[in-house]
């Protein structure tokens, strides 16, 4: 999977499953891999910005692979979202007023559904004429009202359970190169970790095994 030679990007992947609802990113690339009969950490690293990282996803890029438009990939993956957005520090990616104004819009989403429905309209109409799928007309037909945003639950980036797989790996290869074991957790262990959080655990690790100098 590489460019065309001349600058373009690559043509969107033969298979590309929908996002599924509450779905992470990283959870998203999993599946699109594993349709497209592709390493994880090999898209995973593709996708990375910059390309061949361990950086963030580029939203972009993974609009342009999946054959969506890249406000549909952010609508399904607001942690993908513009660095502007999110908070340092505070734990949230959108200020109160962002949440509130894009609940008022879906609350006014909700509103022309129903009145379209009282009309007579079908519901297949409505589909075609708001682009929403069935599940949202049936929301909006039964309560006026949104359901409250669910919680995002994100990939961890700590090592948090994978001390022991991380240790087994340095006792079998003791130059083993993080690079590696990163692939290794990303494709064997379905886990992806923030690459500064295990360089550092990989270097303290190796600081303990060292045999102690004797003055």
């Amino acid at each position: 999977m590489t460019g065309t030679g001349n600058g373009q990007r690559p043509p969107p992947l033969p298979v590309r499953p929908r996002p599924r609802q509450g779905e992470t990113a990283d959870s998203y690339l999993r599946r699109l891999a594993a349709a497209n009969h592709l390493r994880f950490s090999y898209l995973r690293r593709y996708l990375a910005t910059p390309r061949g990282s361990y950086g963030p996803i580029d939203a972009a890029e993974l609009a342009v692979l999946a054959g969506r438009k890249p406000h549909a990939i952010l609508r399904a993956f607001p942690e993908l979202g513009p660095a502007a957005l999110r908070q340092t520090g505070t734990g949230r990616r959108y200020t109160r007023e962002d949440i509130q104004h894009a609940y008022a819009a879906k609350q006014q989403r909700y509103a022309v559904i129903r009145r379209d429905s009282d009309a007579g309209m079908s519901e297949r109409t409505i589909e075609r004429k708001h682009h929403v799928g069935r599940r949202t007309i049936i929301k909006a037909l039964d309560s006026p009202d949104p359901p409250a945003r669910k919680k995002i639950h994100r990939e961890p980036a700590a090592l948090n359970g994978l001390h022991p797989q991380i240790d087994a790996m340095i006792d079998a290869d003791p130059a083993i190169a993080t690079a590696t074991i990163w692939q290794r957790l990303a494709d064997d262990h379905s886990t992806t970790v923030a690459y500064p959080t295990l360089r550092a655990y990989v270097v303290s690790r190796r600081a303990a095994q060292a045999p102690d100098k004797i003055d």
